[in-house]
């Protein structure tokens, strides 16, 4: 499909990220014609009027409207919904932990073994299926009132379209969708409460989900019928505007969160014993994508700032930056952090591994500290991507890292000498926005001319220095038993 007589071709991507919300316009080959970004609303209408607003903003920039919008957001945070499409009470967000006790309720009613072979998940507080439980005890009325559930992106859909649909990849968040037989599962449901037409029906990431309608477009500058598209889980989005589109690289999503995710053909074979990997749905609607999570990764810079950054300092991540840049030693500190402000998902789930600091000085410095953050957030996620190259049987040929914290050079410098395979570092404009857009292009038949990302550096042998840190300081440090009630 080409561009329209009265100007050029355009594709527009909303992304509701867990700290920020962002809209963009762009043109087939990725650059950017407008781009705008808020803070997240922590309420359900907050997100959609913000969502709705930069998008608004950026068609008013634009030169003409973009041919068709696709939206992508955080997993696993929704909102139950009325019988007229009203947010019933604040969103559930994946950063909730009150539902814990439920998620131990569905490994022990369903097995552990059972609800991964059927969901992809292990059960974890942070799934909606555990919240609606959570909901049902707790909240009743809740329950009573919800006709429908709505994940985040789910609600933008509705607000642009009047139709309430949700993506693969979001839906096979929630712990109740078979990912084999593409469906939600009514007997996981069943332990909410809940039936099947309680959630959202599943469109396709290469179908139109909705047309913008008249009263929508009169808000944002849309032209009426504009198709919206669900691309789905941000973290994928983001993956795909890497070039991470199918098996042979692994994508590094960099966030307040952080996750590793390859693609692979089919459902791996998983090992015994709890590897905290998720599989679950990839974009292209044929494979599969392997997820390991770490929690808080910028998240844990922003803690480590709070505590160390100069009282009134007006820009605490420059300060960061210049801090680090002073620092002439590129070899490790010697300085080993597990870095688990709120414990660990992957690869050896531990929810009561805590942050910790081994081996401080007397002649390290506070950027040395804050060197070894990063160093022990690199080091995580190699772990995370090497358990996942085990368990796929594929080495990646790259690994593609995007996202705001690319920002700082130390913590890629640290990143590139960490990782065993090539580093590619993307541009902060190849992010979930710009998937989300090209996504949409992709379902209505626009060409993709995104560049192909940069080669990577070629192969070097590791660095001997930073081998024994991870390998002899870090592994043997993040393996050892958590000591009983500690």
């Amino acid at each position: 499909m080409a561009g329209g007589a009265d100007g050029p071709t355009l594709l527009a991507g909303v992304d509701i990220g867990t700290t920020h919300t962002k809209a963009g316009i762009y043109r087939p080959d990725g650059t950017p014609v407008a781009q705008r970004q808020a803070a997240t609303p922590s309420d359900a209408d907050g997100l959609r009027d913000t969502a709705l607003r930069l998008l608004a903003e950026c068609v008013s920039a634009a030169p003409a409207p973009p041919l068709a919008v696709g939206l992508s957001s955080m997993a696993e945070t929704g909102v139950p919904l009325d019988a007229d499409g009203d947010p019933v009470g604040d969103l559930l967000h994946w950063r909730d932990r009150r539902a814990h006790r439920e998620a131990d309720q569905i490994g022990e009613t369903v097995g552990r073994a059972s609800f991964f072979a059927a969901t992809g998940l292990h059960p974890s507080a942070k799934l909606p299926l555990a919240r609606w439980i959570w909901l049902r005890h707790h909240e009743p009325e809740r329950t009573r009132r919800m006709a429908r559930w709505a994940s985040s992106a789910d609600l933008v859909l509705a607000a642009l379209t009047g139709t309430l649909a949700t993506s693969p990849t979001l839906a096979g968040r929630t712990g109740a969708f078979d990912i084999r037989a593409m469906a939600y599962a009514p007997d996981l449901l069943d332990l909410a409460g809940l039936r099947p037409d309680q959630l959202p029906p599943v469109v396709a990431t290469d179908r139109v989900a909705g047309r913008v309608t008249r009263a929508t477009a009169t808000r944002t500058g849309l032209p009426a019928g504009t198709p919206v598209v669900l691309a789905g889980h941000d973290h994928l989005a983001a993956a795909w505007a890497a070039g991470v589109r199918g098996p042979g690289r692994t994508a590094d999503s960099m966030g307040t969160a952080e996750a590793v995710l390859t693609p692979v053909a089919a459902v791996p074979a998983m090992p015994a014993e709890p590897t905290g990997i998720s599989v679950g749905p990839f974009l292209d609607g044929r494979s599969y994508c392997l997820v390991s999570g770490l929690s808080s990764s910028g998240g844990l810079v922003d803690w480590w700032l709070e505590r160390f950054a100069p009282p009134g300092c007006p820009d605490r991540y420059r300060w960061f930056t210049d801090l680090l840049g002073a620092t002439t030693d590129p070899g490790p500190t010697g300085i080993v952090v597990q870095p688990y402000l709120h414990g660990r998902a992957s690869p050896q789930p531990d929810p009561h591994r805590t942050l910790s600091f081994h081996g401080v000085r007397p002649e390290h410095r506070l950027a040395d500290v804050g060197r070894a953050v990063l160093e022990g957030l690199c080091m995580q996620v190699r772990w995370m991507l090497e358990s996942q190259a085990t368990i796929s049987g594929q080495r990646p040929e790259t690994v593609a890292v995007f996202g705001g914290p690319t920002a700082n050079p130390a913590w890629m410098r640290i990143k590139a000498a960490v990782m065993p395979v090539p580093v590619v570092v993307l541009p902060e404009h190849r992010s979930a926005v710009l998937g989300a857009a090209q996504l949409a292009g992709r379902a209505i038949g626009v060409e993709d001319r995104t560049p192909a990302p940069p080669p990577p550096r070629p192969a070097t042998p590791p660095d001997p220095a930073w081998e024994t840190a991870y390998r002899s300081l870090f592994l043997p440090l993040v393996t050892t038993p958590t000591p009983p009630g500690s």
